[in-house]
């Protein structure tokens, strides 16, 4: 995976700053660091937020 992918999300849904994060998600990766990537979610109003999620909670969309 490289930044401008998407990628779907694995982690079980979660909060996050008051927004509800779904499994199986599509988010686009914008950042990638050494175990983690930064990537933009879009809530379901279509507002952007950056998350910090580990790569193993991140699949390529197939």
């Amino acid at each position: 995976m490289k930044p401008g992918d998407k990628a779907k999300l694995t982690k079980p849904t979660f909060l996050n700053k008051g927004i509800f994060i779904f499994t199986g998600s599509t988010v686009e990766i914008k950042e990638i660091q050494s175990e983690k990537a930064i990537v933009v979610y879009n809530d379901k109003e279509g507002y952007p937020h950056d998350l910090e999620m580990d790569l193993t909670d991140l699949a390529p969309l197939s």
